[in-house]
């Protein structure tokens, strides 16, 4: 293993007294010149967790082996961690030419090597009419650009890059990411991702490592998050729109949906808990069927998107979203059929939000 979190965490000193943990016994192994992701929202504990590896937070418990080495006791610069900063970090007497290459001049990098690097990175970045220019000068999105290519052109055992492409506009973040992962692999670089951003995640990692309040919610490929989560917490932060999520209750013939006047739903094949339990029915919303099905909504509002409608339906008091890569001719008011396939159902415990099953495969 290239690298190995043992049971890693962080507390910090709370403001009024007492102590607030950022991070929880996170276990956590990746391969050499593998991405991974660490993906969660605000203050879910991934940045203080790839601080604690680059060096710049110490470990509260735990510890940190990367390349066979254990490293949580020393300092950043006696890690071979090379860092893309979400605040760029850049020198600010230096030009963007000396900040790309200043990693290579301490290392002891000839200087053609060193020259020949740079251009590439600035090329891929697309900065190489700035590297004359100065950090003060420069964009937000030109600054963390230059920051990325500084820790890209370095060697080492693991590269670090937080929130590497957020001041981006859209089609320049969309570029980047295929070229940035390109690089890495043809480097056969290794690298942590820190984003909050799904689709960031899920286009560069090989895996992706989902945390909520500092503790490690599930890790795995980007296919079996969306496919198979492992909680209700993971199924509804993966996806854009987020799965549909029902509350219900398991009835011999199948599911009854609560506060919804319908029959039974059946889910033929898809394995159930014991008759009375407490679930809640999860179904993507690209895997809803208009026009046909065992359940009836009205139809709250209809947008064609450019490439997909979003069709919004009220199901009694509940609210659910349904995808169609066509438009779909519904007006606001009608009261339509729709339904699923028991192969795209998946159902989680309402308490422990723990998946039971996903269609017909229980979890």
């Amino acid at each position: 293993m290239t690298l190995t979190l043992s049971n890693l965490s962080k507390t910090y000193p709370g403001r009024h007294g007492g102590s607030v943990q950022a991070v929880r016994n996170l276990n956590l192994t990746m391969e050499k010149g593998e991405i991974v992701a660490l993906l969660g929202s605000s203050g879910c504990g991934k940045t203080s967790t790839l601080r604690m590896i680059a060096g710049f937070e110490s470990v509260s418990e735990g510890g940190i082996t990367l390349a066979g080495r254990r490293i949580e006791t020393l300092t950043p610069d006696r890690r071979r961690v090379a860092m893309a900063f979400e605040g760029y970090a850049l020198y600010p007497p230096l030009t963007i030419e000396e900040n790309i290459g200043f990693g290579l001049a301490t290392r002891g990098l000839d200087r053609a090597e060193a020259a020949r690097r740079v251009r590439e990175m600035a090329e891929m970045l697309e900065i190489g009419p700035i590297l004359k220019g100065r950090p003060a000068g420069l964009s937000g999105g030109q600054q963390q650009r230059a920051s990325l290519a500084r820790a890209l052109a370095r060697d080492a055992d693991l590269h670090l890059l937080d929130e590497p492409m957020g001041q981006l506009e859209p089609q320049l973040r969309s570029v980047l990411r295929g070229r940035v992962k390109a690089a890495l692999k043809s480097r056969g670089l290794t690298a942590v991702l820190v984003t909050h951003d799904q689709t960031e995640a899920n286009a560069m990692a090989d895996r992706i490592a989902v945390m909520e309040a500092g503790v490690l919610q599930q890790y795995g490929p980007p296919s079996e998050l969306r496919d198979r989560p492992a909680n209700l917490l993971v199924a509804t932060f993966l996806g854009e729109p987020p799965m549909n999520a029902l509350a219900a209750t398991v009835d011999p013939a199948g599911l009854h949906l609560d506060d919804v006047a319908e029959d039974v739903l059946a889910l033929p094949g898809v394995p159930m808990p014991r008759a009375g339990a407490k679930i809640v029915l999860g179904v993507r919303p690209h895997r809803l069927q208009l026009g046909a099905g065992a359940l009836r909504g009205q139809v709250i509002s209809n947008q064609w998107l450019g490439d997909q409608a979003h069709v919004v339906l009220a199901l009694g008091p509940r609210i659910l979203v349904a995808v169609a890569h066509r438009r779909v001719a519904v007006r606001v008011g009608e009261t339509i059929p729709f339904g699923f396939a028991p192969d795209h159902a998946h159902l989680f415990d309402a308490d422990s939000g723990r998946a039971l099953a996903h269609g017909m495969v229980a979890a």
